[in-house]
């Protein structure tokens, strides 16, 4: 990562704080890094991954599909996306991505405001103390959307 001399902050292919886990995550500006205006995070997950049911209640979260395909529950529809693909999921609204096909799935996800993309941080945190991946019925995960104003409020898609 470089600065430039007007505060600007750039990243090069492949840059960005990794964030351990299942879904391959790499944060390329934090809510920390914006003053709490967006967060951009790129994940790449493997076929059949993909995170429960989940509300943000303060943020959009917007999508954008580098390669791949996903299947994603919006509210109660279910689109595909591949690769150009953009969703952008309001506030409010339940969803649940889910990537598909014969390989990996590779999205540009957008938080706005920031905030959500704490979660991963702190669930990555709880796995490694607990030294296995976090249940998403523990009381502690729903603790720690709650305080991002989040919740799990199904399973993954199958």
């Amino acid at each position: 990562m470089s600065y430039l001399s007007n505060g600007t902050f750039v990243l090069q292919s492949g840059e960005g704080r990794l964030i351990p886990g299942p879904e391959g995550l790499t944060v390329k500006v934090g809510t920390d890094e914006s003053a709490g205006a967006v967060a951009v995070l790129e994940s790449m997950s493997e076929p059949g991954f993909g995170p429960p049911l989940h509300i943000h209640h303060s943020s959009e979260e917007l999508f954008y599909v580098l390669s791949g395909e996903f299947e994603c529950q919006i509210g109660d529809e279910r689109v595909r996306a591949t690769a150009g693909s953009f969703l952008l999921v309001p506030r409010g609204v339940a969803h649940a991505p889910r990537a598909v096909g014969s390989g990996p799935g590779k999205v540009l996800i957008i938080f706005a405001p920031g905030g959500p993309d704490k979660v991963f941080d702190e669930l990555a945190a709880l796995a490694a103390e607990t030294g296995g991946p976090p249940d998403p019925d523990d009381e502690h995960v729903r603790a720690i959307l709650s305080r991002h104003d989040s919740q799990f409020v199904g399973p993954p898609l199958q």
